[in-house]
């Protein structure tokens, strides 16, 4: 009462504000019923202390607008029947948010804040502090019940879960206290939001004619800028307070914020984090989350029949980081790139292929470049002695031919060291096949050379006309065809390539060379493994020539020790990985390469130059056959 007299005489006593308009108020009391709002409301409107609807006694001045009520319930009871008639009605402490529905009360304004307003700054304050894990209680009154709704449902927005919702019983004389401090009590929410209203709480109304009502903006003498917007609503601001326990054991209220809807700088929302003093008496501000935050590395995994806010933290899938805290989803490193131990960043992949700077291609190679020496010595010995009876009786055109094929042979392997440049890729193994295809083919006609020789000097044979060089030859030049035409084949529709694997091995790059068709690469090795077959069959069954004349014995042991060699390379070589299966087939060439140095020549050296009495016409005439 107070309130609206001292307004209407600062009105009427200034001539700037309303010329010539004195304003005069009527008041009436509702008693906090519907009953008696309903009541004021349809006497003001009819102008006499008869109610008649639609009918007007009024013989004063006009109805100008219509202060109230206070409590939000009856203040919408009254703008549904004011609204009819467009008369203004201006509430000074009718808070609820569904009143600023302009279709449904198109003449309501008020003085005070919608709670709509007041609820998101506390959702922000909730946010700003980055609690995650809060309780609500909220008074049981329309103020309490429709902020409470706008509450949770702003806070869930931004991923804030609810650990209880309580209602204060305003009709109890206690409230309900008991049972609540049990609640927050056994509640891992460290964090309380509570929505309760003072309903005697005035703010003072001014009244205007609705068509200026909604024009008004104006400064107060304490610098507050006075306007309503399209709703209806003035301004919405709020200090935000910190409460704290004084010298004398005292409460008081320090204003740490703000929350203004209209500040210019675009801001609304404003807490100077320094200046609060926490429970605690630090200035740090106290956690309020269901689960601990996952650090980098983890993501966030959700428990069944919990909130989203209690998580899990699980490590981040093989090949995947997280670089932030608290994340949701691990993303995969780029194709060249790897985790590191701790899965927060992404390094680059170190690649992996038999390189020279690694000890166990280093030491390949030089066993390569050193057997690739000895077949070039054994050759100059069988230059120097080659009119000896040992050389001669061994077919020495084709020992020739052979040993620098067994040269080719160890060199061939160095084709696998190092790293797989697209032209090594491209004929590493088509080299290999042939010239391993020329070693097997002259071991073959060595074989059959030395069953045609013994068979040729028996009485009548018909196989003399076959003695000589061009047999060998040709059958040499034939078996090397057949495998130059398979890979041709392969070179022409499956082309070895260079490639980069990232499967095979998590976070290294095998750098090597894709055979472009397993297929053509078991052919290729196939005809070798079959070339090496019937030589060991054929020299197989000419063991029973003369032991002076027999290098058969010798090439059943040679292709004994090259088979066994590729047998074993085959599992050896499907099972490994890597660098490693470059290696195994490295090894595999050497070894049988080896096998045919140390089982063909390397006898017939040591006689050549430990044994020469053995190297005589007399020792090499041909004896009867021993049976076995």
């Amino acid at each position: 009462m107070h309130a609206i007299t001292f307004a209407v005489k600062e009105i009427n006593d200034d001539p700037k504000l309303l010329p010539n308009i004195t304003l005069g108020f009527q008041v009436f009391d509702t008693c906090n019923t519907l009953r008696r709002a309903a009541q004021g409301t349809l006497i003001m409107l009819s102008g006499a202390q008869e109610i008649i609807p639609n009918y007007n006694f009024l013989s004063k001045a006009p109805l100008a607008g219509i202060v109230g009520d206070s409590g939000s319930t009856r203040s919408i009871f009254m703008g549904q029947i004011l609204g009819l008639y467009r008369y203004p009605q201006i509430s000074y402490f009718s808070t609820n948010p569904v009143l600023s529905q302009r279709d449904l009360f198109p003449s309501f304004f008020r003085t005070i804040p919608s709670d709509e307003f007041q609820m998101r700054g506390l959702a922000q304050l909730v946010s700003h502090f980055g609690w995650s894990w809060v309780g609500l209680l909220a008074s049981d009154n329309d103020y309490g019940q429709s902020g409470l709704h706008i509450v949770k449902e702003e806070i869930i927005k931004v991923g804030v879960c609810v650990a209880f919702a309580e209602n204060i019983l305003t009709g109890l004389p206690n409230r309900n206290a008991p049972y609540l401090a049990k609640i927050i009590k056994n509640s891992t929410a460290k964090a309380v939001v509570v929505i309760s209203s003072d309903p005697d709480f005035v703010i003072v109304v001014e009244e205007m004619l609705l068509p200026y009502i909604k024009n008004v903006n104006f400064k107060t003498k304490g610098g507050r800028q006075v306007f309503f917007d399209a709703n209806g609503d003035i301004p919405a601001v709020y200090d935000i307070v910190n409460w704290r326990v004084g010298a004398k054991g005292t409460l008081k209220q320090v204003k740490i914020g703000s929350y203004d809807s209209s500040s210019p700088d675009g801001k609304t929302f404003k807490v100077d984090g320094a200046a609060i003093t926490w429970t605690n008496g630090e200035n740090q501000v106290p956690l309020s989350n269901c689960s601990p935050s996952c650090p980098l590395g983890f993501r966030k995994v959700t428990v069944p029949e919990k909130p989203l806010c209690c998580h899990e933290c699980a490590r981040c899938p093989q090949g995947q980081i997280s670089n932030q805290t608290d994340a949701l989803e691990c993303h995969p490193c780029s194709w060249d790139t790897w985790p590191n131990l701790q899965q927060d960043r992404c390094l680059p992949r170190p690649t992996e292929f038999l390189s020279y700077g690694d000890p166990l291609s280093y030491s390949l190679a030089a066993t390569a470049i050193f057997s690739s020496l000895v077949p070039l010595v054994i050759l100059g010995v069988f230059i120097n002695y080659k009119e000896t009876p040992i050389v001669r009786a061994n077919n020495y055109p084709v020992s020739c031919l052979l040993l620098f094929s067994l040269f080719l042979c160890f060199l061939c392997s160095l084709g696998f060291i190092g790293y797989p440049q697209p032209e090594k890729c491209l004929l590493r193994q088509v080299a290999f096949g042939m010239v391993f295809a020329l070693c097997i083919s002259c071991v073959l006609a060595k074989t059959i050379t030395v069953v045609i020789a013994f068979n040729a000097t028996k009485p009548g044979s018909r196989l003399r006309k076959w003695t000589g060089v061009k047999v060998p030859y040709f059958l040499i030049l034939c078996c090397a065809l057949i495998q130059l035409c398979i890979c041709v084949i392969w070179l022409i529709f499956f082309q070895p390539f260079h490639e980069l694997d990232t499967d095979t091995k998590p976070g290294i790059i095998i750098v090597n060379c894709n055979e472009g068709s397993s297929t053509a690469f078991w052919c290729m090795l196939g005809y070798l493994g079959l070339l090496a077959t019937i030589s060991f069959i054929v020299a197989f069954l000419a063991r029973r020539l003369p032991d002076s004349f027999n290098e058969a014995k010798l090439i059943t042991f040679s292709m004994l020790a090259f088979l066994s060699v590729w047998v074993s390379f085959i599992p050896a070589y499907l099972s490994a990985r890597g660098m490693y299966t470059v290696a195994m087939e490295v090894f595999a060439i050497l070894s049988s390469s080896w096998a045919l140095v140390g089982c063909i020549f390397v006898p017939k050296c040591f006689i050549i130059l430990f044994s020469p009495h053995i190297n005589s016409r007399e020792h090499f005439t041909i004896k009867p056959i021993n049976k076995i």
